[in-house]
């Protein structure tokens, strides 16, 4: 972080103040001194000084390069003249015309100048004489009548990139990185104290929170969200405790019972009794298992398939269940091919435990009618003691019963109703007309 501050603090240094005056002057905003046209000076000036060569008997004189040449049939309005820095007189091949309009340079003695011919005819030319040092020594060179063009940048930007610019900047970058540091470091010490304790939490001590006191404003939305997803953390994993014991507690009581019929296997009610149990346990430990595989998210891939067939499957299956207790299942089926695209073994789940509660509220020799209807619901119907309303939302909660001495474990329509609302579905329980509970499964259509 405050090797990117010192970074961003040199690029607004070097680049930003002149890329502003640069773009200040060419758009003729603002109070700017500097014409459009005075960017053009630096590269008409970089061209001579590459043009000024020394010949055998140690004079020099300007040979123009192939780039002045280009520059001069471009702008044919310019001109150059170079002057030596000691005796002022212009070397060979300076323009006659800016040589005369300089005549009395030898009188002055300046390091750089602007200056415009009288009676140029062309009101916006200008021109500049700059004492330079140069490859073959320290002249004096004069442009005039240079013109503003993109190209100019590359050469005002090397004006600006130099040693000197360097060594001018230095102080205040290292100023300035200096006080990043101060600042940066004092300012995530509240983060780094906040750090400490969220790496000392574990599973045992979700309660605790992050103190959000001393914390710059910036950080103190982090501080908050790590605050609630503690809170949330802490209630989910007490949740899960809740689970476990409360399963443990549902299996313990048919397992009991298990164990003291083993005890006594010549009695005549074993068979029945151990059957009961065993049909319990296996629906608490599915329940488990569908919860456990809902939150792990380790679902099987999509199916598509025809939701008639599926359901009149699951009746099949729990029909001999059905007989065994006195009681009925009836279907309603639709016309026409109903097809839905979900975790098929997730349906079945779900639909099984609606069947099975179902089955344990019908009165003996009554009807479970399952109803499959278009668009993709599924009803299951029964005629028993029904659902008060006070007790719609609550009969999702899981562990929640309305009779606790009652077998069951109350967790399968707190799991079916995740495992509908997982496909994108969503499970609801209404009276039925005549007394009973209608659950209804809505499911989106392929």
């Amino acid at each position: 972080m405050i090797v990117s501050l010192a970074a961003a603090q040199f690029i607004a240094i070097v680049f930003l103040v002149p890329i502003m005056e640069f773009f200040i002057s060419i758009s003729g905003l603002g109070a700017s001194t500097i014409a459009p046209d005075d960017w053009g000076e630096y590269r008409l000036s970089a061209l001579v000084q590459t043009s000024l060569t020394r010949a055998p008997d140690k004079s020099v004189r300007i040979e123009p390069t192939a780039a002045l040449r280009n520059y001069m049939e471009a702008n044919p309005q310019a001109g150059y003249a170079v002057f030596d820095a000691r005796t002022k007189a212009p070397l060979p091949g300076s323009s006659p015309a800016l040589v005369a309009a300089l005549a009395g340079l030898e009188r002055i003695d300046a390091l750089a100048i602007k200056f415009r011919v009288p009676g140029d005819e062309i009101g916006r030319a200008r021109g500049s004489l700059r004492l330079l040092e140069t490859p073959v020594g320290r002249y004096a060179i004069a442009v005039y009548g240079y013109r503003f063009a993109w190209d100019d940048l590359y050469g005002v930007a090397k004006l600006f990139l130099t040693w000197h610019t360097a060594i001018v900047i230095a102080p205040g970058i290292l100023g300035a990185a200096l006080v990043a540091w101060i600042v940066v470091r004092r300012g995530l010490t509240p983060l780094r104290a906040a750090a400490a304790d969220i790496a000392s939490i574990d599973v045992h001590t979700l309660h605790r929170r992050i103190s959000a006191q001393q914390t710059p404003k910036e950080v103190a939305p982090f501080i908050d969200a790590v605050n609630h997803a503690l809170s949330r953390l802490d209630a989910g994993v007490a949740a899960q405790r809740r689970f476990v014991a409360n399963a443990a507690h549902e299996l313990r009581t048919p397992i009991a019972i298990m164990r003291a019929h083993a005890d006594n296997p010549d009695d005549a009610a074993f068979r029945r009794d151990i059957k009961r149990d065993i049909r319990r346990v296996q629906s608490i430990v599915e329940q488990l298992l569908a919860s456990v595989r809902l939150a792990a998210h380790c679902e099987p891939a999509i199916d598509e398939f025809d939701l008639c067939p599926t359901i009149l499957t699951l009746i099949a299956d729990i029909t001999p269940l059905a007989i065994e207790n006195s009681r009925n299942i009836a279907f309603e089926g639709p016309p026409c091919r109903i097809s839905v695209r979900l975790r098929k073994w997730a349906l079945e789940c779900v639909v099984t435990n609606l069947l099975d509660n179902a089955l344990r509220a019908e009165p003996t020799g009554g009807v479970v009618l399952v109803r499959v209807s278009a668009p993709a619901s599924i009803d299951v119907i029964d005629h028993g003691e029904g659902v008060r309303p006070s007790e719609m939302e609550r009969v999702f909660e899981p562990f929640w019963r309305r009779d606790t001495t009652g077998n069951g474990a109350g967790l399968g329509l707190a799991i079916s109703k995740e495992l509908v609302e997982s496909m994108g579905g969503s499970l609801s329980v209404e009276q039925t007309p005549g007394g009973g509970a209608t659950f209804r499964i809505s499911l989106k259509e392929s």
